[in-house]
């Protein structure tokens, strides 16, 4: 017998809610995710690229839909606790990434990343890919906060909540800004996904899984690619064409040494670590190696104001500060593309 779904009901309802859900542009979908670092980067590239994905249906948007009803569980838990004093989705902007930390317990210094499990997957916490995006966000936000920081799982059998305390940890998260670096050159200079990584198969994970495969699994195993559609209006200015050729040479080199540079950095962030190590047991500001003397200065932090904690917390209204808001002036981005370069196999 074929069920259908009565138009007043309470299903009808719910998934017209998940259909509103759909069209929500959370997130921007250039960015790159700190989130995601620890998952595929070929899928980063992709989405940036704006290579088109399966559109999520009705059971994945309600796996959000429920993943989003534990965080509130777990905010109220907190905010119980320390009212007007905890802060949701509170943004993480890098030059290499956007992130947002899910709960942070200002008077604590405590952030806490929600996510959802099953009961056969407990023996498997906490994730790695949780993990890695935890440690970004200590890197990135949590070191100049001096926070603390716990992924919470909500599991779905029972409720039950199974809290993991995540540690930073500097080479992890050098590492995963070399990954960051990768994705980041693949959009920006080459424009061209990263290509499959040598240890993926079409069904099984992060490709695919029991009940689903990723979004863009279509430009990865099905075969013929996708191509972008884009609707642009393109203007013929033939006279502009010397100044147009050496514009592109000098973004592209431009982008050339900006990706050395960060190269350069994620390996002089690595050894000044392994430096700090032999210095914080020594106790000492120097050290010789060989014929290099090398010297650290302690820089004390910046003292900063949380604007928004100070507004959660009643300390100042809206309106009080209405008078001083400034909107910073918009700028144009300017995407120069060699006509002449030849087309590129997207199939990784």
């Amino acid at each position: 017998m074929a069920v259908t779904t009565a138009p007043g009901s309470t299903a009808a309802l719910y998934s017209t809610r998940l259909a509103e859900r759909a069209q929500e542009e959370k997130f921007d979908p250039r960015e790159i995710r700190l989130s995601e670092v620890g998952l595929c980067g070929r899928k980063q590239t992709l989405r940036a690229l704006g290579y088109e994905g399966d559109e999520p249906d009705e059971r994945s948007l309600s796996i959000f839909e429920s993943g989003d009803e534990h965080e509130e569980t777990i905010y109220h838990l907190w905010a119980e606790q320390f009212p007007r004093q905890v802060k949701r989705q509170v943004a993480v902007r890098t030059a290499y990434g956007t992130g947002h930390i899910d709960i942070w317990v200002a008077p604590l210094k405590h952030l806490v990343e929600s996510k959802s499990t099953t009961e056969k997957s407990l023996k498997r916490l906490p994730m790695e890919h949780h993990v890695d995006q935890v440690t970004m966000y200590l890197h990135f936000w949590g070191r100049a906060h001096g926070a603390t920081a716990e992924i919470a799982y909500r599991v779905k059998e029972t409720g039950e909540i199974k809290s993991f305390p995540v540690e930073y940890n500097e080479r992890r998260a050098l590492s995963l800004i070399a990954n960051l670096v990768e994705i980041q050159g693949a959009i920006e200079m080459t424009q061209e996904p990263l290509p499959i990584p040598a240890d993926y198969t079409a069904f099984s994970f992060p490709c695919a899984w029991a009940t689903g495969r990723c979004p863009f699994w279509q430009n990865c195993w099905g075969g013929a690619q996708t191509e972008v559609q884009k609707k642009k209006v393109i203007a013929k200015a033939p006279q502009l064409a010397a100044d147009a050729q050496e514009y592109l040479k000098l973004r592209q080199r431009r982008q050339a040494l900006e990706g050395q540079v960060a190269i350069i950095k994620v390996r002089e962030d690595v050894l000044e670590g392994g430096f700090g190590s032999v210095l914080d047991g020594a106790q000492a500001s120097a050290l010789v190696a060989g014929e290099v003397l090398l010297g650290r200065s302690r820089i004390p932090g910046r003292i900063t104001y949380d604007g928004d904690a100070i507004l959660e917390a009643g300390v100042i209204t809206q309106e009080a500060i209405a008078p001083f808001r400034r909107i910073g002036a918009g700028y144009d981005r300017w995407t120069p593309k060699d006509l002449t370069a030849p087309k590129k196999s997207k199939a990784g």
